[in-house]
């Protein structure tokens, strides 16, 4: 009798530099640099980066942005960031608070996404996002906002204020 016999390990991970940090940084301070001005600042937790697919992880985050002057443009906190440098990609989770110096906005939310490249934030069509600003205080669900045209948008259920100048100054509408 002759007998042959083979056996495979199907659980291989076939590229483990995707499964495993490239750097783990504790109770991390983090400023990118870029033509010598800070673009950006970060304390965070924890921040995980990963050589495979460029993508990095923060836990417990507080940011600030800046512009080509180094005048602030962007400051805000999330329990996790996940970062895709290369393509500019950048999903906030978990009670993220917004505030966008220019525009005198602040944006409450439990889940966004923002395409640097094309600058575009949204959220998941059922999340509820809160804005402020001066004249109003709205939320809805299916948030959608473009830094190109200054402008937000929502899909459904949206309550909220919105404040106007009546002919008589004392006088405000609902």
């Amino acid at each position: 009798m002759f007998l042959c016999a083979c056996s495979l390990d199907y659980e291989l991970d076939a590229n483990p530099e995707s499964s495993t940090p490239e750097f783990t940084f504790n109770n991390a301070q983090f400023t990118r640099i870029e033509k010598n001005k800070a673009t950006m600042k970060m304390n965070a937790e924890k921040i995980e980066q990963y050589k495979a697919d460029s993508s990095s992880f923060a836990k417990s985050a507080t940011f600030s942005t800046f512009d080509d002057n180094e005048k602030p443009e962007t400051s805000g906190q999330c329990d996790l960031i996940s970062a895709d440098i290369t393509n500019e990609h950048y999903m906030l989770f978990g009670n993220i608070e917004l505030k966008m110096d220019s525009q005198n906005m602040e944006i409450r939310a439990e889940s966004l996404d923002f395409d640097k490249r094309n600058e575009q934030i949204t959220s998941g069509k059922n999340e509820t996002v809160n804005i402020k600003r001066d004249d109003l205080t709205v939320a809805g669900t299916g948030f959608s906002a473009s830094g190109v045209s200054k402008t937000f948008s929502f899909d459904s259920d949206v309550s909220g204020t919105i404040e106007t100048d009546s002919e008589d100054s004392s006088e405000k509408n609902d």
